[in-house]
């Protein structure tokens, strides 16, 4: 599948095209989870932490809904995050 890359010269060997493809591949999905992170801390006004314990106590069903999607997209931007780093330090 990567040999047609190779071939044209986009690529030097199919190792680099891979990793190259792969690091685009985490990079949108980095990008996406941060989309939603961004997009909570907006409405909220502050980053998830801050927002739990100015919450705590008097919270509602439409912020728990939103405190579990937001606390997944932090947890998967960072999954994320550190796939990419772990990729490019063993592909040097």
């Amino acid at each position: 599948m990567l040999k047609p890359l190779v071939a044209a010269g986009i690529y030097k060997d199919e190792k680099v095209a891979l990793k190259d493809i792969i690091a685009d591949y985490i990079e949108d999905k980095v990008e996406a989870y941060s989309s939603v992170v961004n997009q909570m801390e907006k409405k909220y006004g502050r980053d998830i932490a801050s927002a739990s314990v100015q919450r705590k106590g008097k919270t509602t069903m439409a912020f728990e809904d939103d405190w579990m999607e937001w606390k997944a997209a932090v947890e998967m931007k960072d999954a994320w995050q550190d796939a990419l780093r772990r990729l490019l330090r063993d592909a040097a």
